[in-house]
Formats: C-alpha cells, sequence, structure tokens
C-alpha cells in the first residue's frame, strides 16, 4: 500500500503560525470547552434524573452515548463535507447555537424521549466544531508542530470534562440543599434542569466570536485544482490501512475514557457514600490537572520524537502509555480504597486519555489539503460511535448479564478498561508497522 504524506508548507507555516493563529486556537479551545461540557455534564447527574424522571441505568447510558454519538457521527460526515466548500466560520457558529439550544432544551424535558431528543440536538450541533478545528489548525501550523497545535485546542475536551464535573456536582449539591431556584414563565427549577440552562447558555450568547477570526483557506488553489471525481473514495482506498485504522484503534481507547467519564462519578457515589459536590470536585481536578499534563506533555513527547524520525511516534507513544494505565486503573477500581482510585484515575487521563490532538495530527499528515474536514469528519465520526456507543451501555450491560448483579459497577467496569485496551493496543501495533513503511516526510 502506498502512503502519501502531503502538503508542502510555505515559509509561514515553517515559522509555526503567528499571533492570529493562536488566537484562532484560543477561540476554538473555548468553544471546545463548552462543548465538552455541555456533552458530559450528564454523567454527575445520573442519580437526580433516576430519581425525578424515573430513568434506569441503561436507560442513562443511552443519553451518555447512543443518543448523542450516533447523530454527532450521522451528521459529522456531511458537514465535513460542507467544511472543505462553505465558510467554516458561518458553519461553525450555526453548530455552536444548536447543540447550545439543545441542552437548554434538556433542561425543559418531562420525559425520557424529550431528553433523548435533546441530547439528538447537541450531537448535531457539535459534529461541526472539531474537523472545523482541524482542517483551519492543519493550514497554519508545520507538521512538526502539528501534534501540538491540535493537542492544544483538544486541550479543552479536558478542561471542559473537569469542569462539567466540578460545576454539576456544585450545583446539584446546592440546589438539592438549598432553596428552590424559581426562574420567570419556567417556575420552580429542579437541580438537572437548572444545570441544562446554566451550561446550554454561554455558547449561544458567544457564537458571534468565532467571526473575530480568519479563515485561511487557500481558495486560489482549490480553483487551480478542481476535485476529481471519487477523490475521497480513491484517497481512502490506498489509505485505508491508515486512514481507517488510526481513527477504530483511538476509537477502542475511546471505550475506555467513555467508561470512566460515563460512570466513574457514579462508581464513587455509590461505592464510597459521597454526595455529587465531593466527588464532582475530586473527580474533576484529577481530569483537569492530569489531563492537561498529559495532552500538552503527551503532544511534545510525540513532536519531538518524530522530528527525530520515530515515524509512528503517535502510536508508538500511546501503546506504552495504556498498557501501563489500564491495567493500574482496573486494578484501582477492584481495590475499592479512594486513595488508589484516584491515582489509577491520574494516570490514566494523564498517559492515555489526552489522544485525540496527536492521532488526528497523524492522520492529518497522510491527507490531502482539500479533504482535511471530510477526514477529520470521518475520524471522529469513528471514535466517537465506537466509543460512545460501546462505553456506556456496555458497563451495565456487563454487570447485569456477565456478573448477574447490576450492583457490580466496579467490577464490569474493570472488565470493560482491560477488553478496550487490549483491542486498541493490537490494532495499532499493526497501524505503526503501515507508519514507519512511509516515505519521509518532506
Amino acid at each position: 500500500m502506498a502512503i502519501t504524506q502531503t502538503g508542502p508548507q510555505t515559509a509561514q507555516d515553517e515559522a509555526g503560525g503567528g499571533f492570529a493563529a493562536w488566537y484562532m486556537i484560543a477561540v476554538l479551545l473555548l468553544f471546545y470547552i463548552f462543548s465538552s461540557i455541555d456533552r458530559g455534564v450528564i454523567s454527575m447527574m445520573v442519580q437526580p434524573l433516576e430519581r425525578d424522571l424515573g430513568l434506569s441505568d441503561f436507560q442513562i447510558s443511552l443519553l451518555q452515548g447512543p443518543a448523542f454519538a450516533i447523530f454527532y457521527a450521522l451528521c459529522g460526515l456531511p458537514m465535513g463535507w460542507l467544511l472543505d466548500r462553505v465558510s467554516r466560520r458561518g458553519l461553525v457558529s450555526f453548530g455552536i447555537v444548536l447543540w447550545g439550544a439543545a441542552t437548554c432544551a434538556c433542561g425543559l424535558a418531562g420525559s425520557f424521549v424529550q431528553l433523548l431528543i435533546g441530547r439528538m440536538g447537541v450531537g448535531v450541533g457539535e459534529s461541526v466544531l472539531t474537523p472545523a478545528a482541524h482542517s483551519m489548525i492543519s493550514e497554519r501550523f508545520p507538521r512538526r508542530r502539528l501534534a501540538l497545535a491540535i493537542s492544544v485546542f483538544t486541550m479543552g475536551s479536558v478542561i471542559g470534562a473537569g469542569l462539567a464535573l466540578a460545576f454539576t456536582g456544585y450545583v446539584v449539591h446546592l440546589v438539592t440543599h438549598g432553596p428552590p431556584i424559581i426562574v420567570p414563565v419556567l417556575g420552580q427549577l429542579k437541580s438537572w434542569q437548572a444545570v441544562f440552562l446554566i451550561v446550554g447558555a454561554p455558547p449561544v450568547l458567544l457564537a458571534p466570536l468565532m467571526f473575530t477570526i480568519r479563515d485561511t483557506r487557500r481558495r486560489a488553489r482549490a480553483v487551480a485544482e478542481p476535485r476529481e471525481k471519487g477523490e475521497a473514495l480513491a484517497f481512502y482506498r490506498q489509505n485505508w490501512q491508515v486512514a481507517l485504522g488510526i481513527p477504530v484503534a483511538f476509537g477502542c481507547t475511546n471505550i475506555a475514557a467513555n467508561v470512566m467519564i460515563a460512570w466513574g462519578p457514579t462508581f464513587l457515589i455509590r461505592t464510597f457514600d459521597w454526595n455529587a459536590k465531593v466527588v464532582g470536585v475530586r473527580y474533576g481536578l484529577v481530569v483537569v490537572i492530569a489531563g492537561a499534563i498529559g495532552q500538552l506533555g503527551g503532544a511534545a513527547i510525540v513532536d519531538w520524537l518524530y522530528s527525530r524520525g520515530v515515524k509512528d511516534a503517535h502510536v508508538r507513544y500511546h501503546i506504552c502509555g495504556i498498557l501501563f494505565s489500564a491495567p493500574l486503573l482496573a486494578f484501582s477500581i477492584l481495590s475499592r480504597n479512594p486513595a488508589f482510585f484516584f491515582v489509577g484515575q491520574a494516570v490514566f487521563y494523564c498517559l492515555t486519555y489526552p489522544y485525540v490532538g496527536y492521532a488526528a495530527a497523524a492522520l492529518q499528515m497522510f491527507t490531502p489539503d482539500r479533504l482535511r474536514g471530510l477526514a477529520s469528519a470521518v475520524f471522529l465520526a469513528l471514535i466517537t460511535l465506537i466509543g460512545s456507543l460501546i462505553g456506556p451501555p456496555a458497563v451495565p450491560l456487563v454487570a447485569e448479564h456477565v456478573l448477574g448483579d447490576k450492583t457490580m459497577l466496579g467490577p464490569a467496569m474493570a472488565i470493560c478498561l482491560l477488553a478496550a485496551a487490549a483491542i486498541s493496543v493490537t490494532i495499532q501495533l499493526q497501524v505503526g508497522k503501515i507508519m514507519r513503511a512511509a516515505p519521509a516526510a518532506d
């Protein structure tokens, strides 16, 4: 199989971008934080939702994973196609408003079906942001700094996930133990309703910020190089082992990540009888600190290795991290010791969780400029579908149907973590062979 590393760099690109490029990342990072908060906020509201709406663990898992992931993936592909053809700023702004409004709608839901529809809307809106960001960042930074640049943007997922845990836990605790919240027109709000409304409003209000950044798509080159019919299919046919192998491998890692985000807080609440505030602050703090260190440190290590000729640095680094962190995290869950649990969690969030930045960078290096939006959308669709469709539902299913006891949340989490890690490493070993055989970067 012939793999081509694409894209000659301009002199400006080789300089590593400038103020405008980093300002662009800052704006995109801000919205990625909000998207991660809106996506993950439901994980801290399992008990209030089950109490007020009579939902089961399995119904909650559908709201956490499939309801979001299916529509994120289905809409991500046409969004990626549009991103290569229309104004990326305008399309992203539309997506931001849509997911913020859908999150607010979840706060007005009175049934499982209404919540399901709201979560679907969040998936549709968020499907445009990351493909657009990957495409725009890849045009502004050289290959030798691409993993770091994309990882700075991707750090939004870590910050957002941590803030979602800490903020939601605090608000749920405050509303549950404080005076009722009365809002004009809406009346009295329950704790989970207030959370959805509070986190959904800011993206809608801040969406115009997208128009303060420049879209640097090289339109002249796009006109001079018209798309050949079936160009995308030809690209995937020629490079399928990397173009599909990378998202499938890291999608398996995303199963483990979704297991922890979806059920980690609930495991702590049920196992140690902690309240939502305590769990949110402690869990969120570990996610933000360990995840940020891993996001920037991992990307810097990958860029350093790649610049010294390690062509499979992106998967080699991840393999080492997951082989160490996944077993440690699984054993820390089974130990039922909170201190050991947070040690295992910190190692996992430092070495394994922050993978999207360098995984996306690896894919972008093999993708023609004109297909970057679509390739990023396919990448995100696959890792999201694999992680979200399997991760959250797998835990209650394993607990009830494999272990025979739906209360065995911890052992079920450990089984799912180790299985996902083993499959991810197996696929990455094959992808690494292909990457090492590729021609040297220009």
